[in-house]
């Protein structure tokens, strides 16, 4: 059984060659706590159990919460550790919470408080944890969500809880004028180029979610995105800021892909990277899903993500003169709409490192699996900074 509907805010772990899927209690199928999923292969998942069905006293008692969101699982030394969120939709009394188990399943013991925050108390959010790792091996907790910015905070690694009682230094935030709609934040260094990578998702959840990107050379920022403008810039136009990678789409003949956003990254053991986030099949619904797609970079230094839904590895590389001709072309801009593919055909290449240049624009093409066959897709930067993705067109 693939259970992937009703996954929303996920990340995955792996743990002896068995990957664990941890995501927001959305009541599909009906539980309490966080829900986890188990799969040998990325791609066929069956619910097992739900971590916390007894909810943490001190959340509840502080944040009112009837479910826990956006669980953050990372493992140090032989202990694993859950980072939860409990707050109601629309309100800054929040909390975020730690529990431990020798085991992916557990039993989790809860730890109590990591930060809470209300109206009072402080300006921003308390959810959307996220367990980030520098160059010396310390441990930095990332959070904060839609109200008021992204924080970033070091962490004792020892207990798993904040260093000193601080909310830590802010590292991105919007303007009023945008609601101030940022959230799901997560890090990724990347050795071969040197950076931290922070993913964030913008505006609603609910139809405009879409995720952007930057980088930066220390952990605590400043995070630039590909023009050069901080993630705390308050004076360009708001739907500018963030190299945007992933929005909602549809190819011909597919469905909609519908507010794709909170990602994770995972690394498994062979080296392999990918984006895991979820998506809606309609606006303004519970039909959220579970999409995991490959992580690739550019020769410039960006990561780009995949075209398609992953369904098994496609090792060989396409030659370049496989890369001429029809292609669906999705090109995403910095607005929130749905983007529908056009015909576009690519007539002139030219190669640097691993990625091509069509005109101004950089990308990297890869093979992978649709129903079984392997198809030829593409995902690159433009010159203006904002995505697009490529479907290669098969004559019949």
């Amino acid at each position: 059984m693939t259970a992937i509907n009703g996954v929303h805010d996920p990340t995955i772990i792996e743990h002896e060659g068995t990957f664990y899927l941890y995501s927001t209690d959305t009541q599909q199928p009906k539980t309490a706590g966080v829900p986890i999923r188990r799969s040998k292969d990325l791609i066929h998942w069956q619910f097992e159990k739900q971590a916390l069905s007894e909810m943490p006293e001190p959340a509840v008692k502080w944040s009112k919460a009837q479910g826990l969101w956006a669980p953050e699982v990372i493992r140090y030394k032989d202990e694993f550790r859950m980072y939860y969120s409990a707050s109601t939709f629309g309100s800054t009394t929040s909390f975020i919470g730690l529990a431990t188990a020798s085991d992916p399943l557990g039993p989790w013991e809860d730890q109590g408080e990591v930060v809470k925050t209300n109206a009072t108390l402080a300006q921003h959010n308390a959810i959307d944890a996220n367990i980030a790792f520098d160059l010396s091996g310390e441990q930095w907790f990332v959070y904060g969500s839609f109200f008021g910015g992204i924080y970033i905070a070091p962490l004792n690694k020892e207990t798993g809880k904040l260093q000193e009682k601080s909310y830590g230094q802010r590292i991105a935030f919007r303007p009023k004028t945008v609601d101030t709609a940022i959230e799901g934040p997560f890090i990724y260094y990347h050795p071969e180029t040197d950076y931290y990578y922070l993913f964030v998702s913008f505006d609603s959840l609910n139809d405009s979610y879409n995720i952007r990107v930057a980088r930066a050379k220390e952990i605590t920022g400043p995070y630039l995105d590909w023009h050069g403008t901080a993630m705390t810039d308050q004076e360009k136009t708001p739907t500018e800021v963030g190299t945007k990678l992933l929005g909602s789409y549809q190819f011909s003949e597919e469905p909609v892909v519908y507010a794709p956003g909170h990602n994770s990254i995972f690394t498994q053991a062979n080296k392999e990277s990918f984006v895991v986030h979820h998506a809606r099949r309609k606006p303004f619904s519970d039909q959220f899903h579970l999409q995991i797609r490959k992580l690739y970079w550019l020769e410039s230094g960006w990561p780009v993500i995949s075209a398609s839904i992953y369904q098994g590895s496609v090792s060989r590389m396409p030659e370049q003169e496989t890369l001429l001709g029809k292609w669906e072309i999705i090109q995403f801009d910095h607005e929130s709409q749905v983007i529908s593919s056009q015909l576009q055909e690519i007539t002139a290449l030219k190669k640097e490192g691993r990625s091509y240049l069509w005109g101004e624009n950089e990308f990297v093409p890869y093979y992978e699996y649709i129903d079984q066959k392997e198809r030829l897709f593409l995902s690159g930067i433009t010159d203006q900074g904002v995505a697009f993705l490529g479907r290669k067109v098969y004559e019949e």
